[in-house]
């Protein structure tokens, strides 16, 4: 690695290594320093098709609007247009660092084209510096693989062509190629975490170890692909204890070695939208859902990115903060029953089936009642007489947080649905008998 040389050759192939067709669309991000610039001529260089820049002004320093115009003039000279995006950097707890980062990917996902390539020029040394600051902050093996060298993100793909590069070759190239180059004292400013690792750190470890930071690297590679390798097996073990509808079986979720049991919980929790869960949070979780509540229930928060609410044998992921109890609903509804919009915003929708719902004989012409249910209320069920609601509810498995949503569906002041749920036997359509099945649509 050391005796790399970078040149829009090396650049070619690299980029074909991840998968980056020539054909592809392109957008680089480009800062303005040496790294952002050479790439951006490198691959100038390349002749392809479509390659645009974009240059974020953070607005952190006093020179960021020069910084950004010159930018702009030095990709113009290499043929590429190059747009500049400002953006606020809040400082909400996290440090400026990270604070500036996620606004800037923000940044550049939200003005990514469908199926565009997003270039950063991240080399082998910045990821030989990711890796020490992530395993200073007690990372785990994930974290220890360092920044992938391509991956998703926004409507397109994230490309970081340049991992296997040294920063040196970079330097030297920006320098052969008389780049204009844009120096930020900030990146001097070692009371920064990753700058001091930069300047503190990494000249102690290559004085006694040469190549120390390519085995930094190589020791990222190994963790990477072991965490391809346990990635495969916790999706197995979660796909044996999760739901048709995204659901937790805490049954069999317990019946896990309890080693695997915080790698599955955290795959499920990321594939319901949910935020990561810190090593500490983790381990309080796990030792809550191994316990059985006498009243089955239980609600383990998050903050406000939303709460895991248990129930019975089932766990589920929900968003946000508890949030205000809406006020009961009802609605007539007509024929042909047309899709029913509620006050809330979901839609309620009568779908034709055979076999299947109320026995659409037992209801046409008839118009319908559509509510929600109210505290203490007792229903009348064709065939069963009246029966408290909030016990029907229980028996068919619903959550307490989620019955004052149920949708009821009533002919007259009789019950007859409960959409999405249940269906009253005395109407159910017969084998292939023509039914409505009552779903609710986001």
């Amino acid at each position: 690695m050391k005796s790399a040389r970078f040149s829009p050759e090396w650049l070619a192939q690299a980029l074909a290594g991840l998968g980056v067709k020539a054909s592809d669309d392109i957008l680089v991000a480009v800062s303005g320093g040496g790294d952002s610039l050479a790439l951006l001529h490198a691959l100038s260089r390349l002749g392809r098709p479509s390659v645009r820049a974009i240059h974020v002004d953070h607005g952190l320093q006093a020179d960021s609007g020069a910084w950004g115009a010159q930018t702009v003039a030095a990709a113009a000279a290499m043929g590429v247009a190059c747009d500049i995006v400002r953006v606020v950097v809040a400082h909400d707890g996290e440090g400026s660092e990270a604070a500036a980062r996620i606004v800037r990917y923000r940044a550049l996902a939200a003005h990514m084209r469908a199926g565009e390539v997003l270039l950063t020029a991240h080399h082998a040394t910045d990821q030989a510096e990711t890796v020490l600051f992530r395993l200073l902050r007690g990372t785990g093996l994930a974290g220890l693989g360092g920044m992938a060298g391509i991956r998703p993100f926004g409507p397109g793909r994230l490309a970081r062509p340049l991992l296997g590069l040294p920063g040196a070759a970079l330097a030297a190239y920006a320098r052969e190629q008389r780049l204009d180059v844009i120096h930020d004292p900030t990146n001097d400013d070692v009371r920064y975490a990753r700058n001091y690792i930069r300047h503190a750190l990494v000249p102690v470890i290559t004085a006694r170890w040469p190549r120390g930071l390519e085995a930094i690297n190589r020791a990222a590679r190994q963790a990477r692909l072991a965490q391809e390798v346990l990635e495969a097996y916790v999706a197995r073990d979660l796909a044996a204890c999760r739901a048709a509808d995204g659901a937790l079986s805490l049954p069999a979720f317990l019946a896990l070695a309890p080693a695997v049991r915080g790698y599955v919980l955290r795959a499920w929790l990321a594939g319901q939208g949910g935020p990561p869960l810190s090593e500490a949070r983790c381990g309080e979780w796990l030792a809550a859902l191994a316990v059985v509540p006498r009243s089955r229930r239980q609600v383990l928060r998050l903050g406000g990115a939303g709460a895991l609410r248990r129930y019975r044998d089932r766990a589920v992921w929900a968003p946000g903060g508890p949030g205000p109890v809406g006020r009961p609903l009802r609605h007539t509804w007509p024929p042909p029953l047309a899709d029913l919009i509620l006050d809330d915003g979901r839609r309620l929708r009568a779908v034709p089936d055979r076999g299947q719902g109320v026995a659409a004989s037992r209801i046409a012409g008839r118009t319908l009642t559509v509510a929600t249910r109210t505290f203490g209320q007792r229903v009348l069920v064709p065939g069963r007489g009246h029966r408290a609601l909030k016990k029907m509810l229980q028996e068919m498995g619903m959550a307490p947080w989620d019955r004052p949503q149920a949708v009821l569906i009533f002919v007259d002041d009789a019950l007859i649905a409960v959409a999405d749920h249940w269906v009253c036997g005395a109407l159910r359509a017969g084998p292939g008998e023509p039914g409505l099945v009552f779903h609710i649509v986001p």
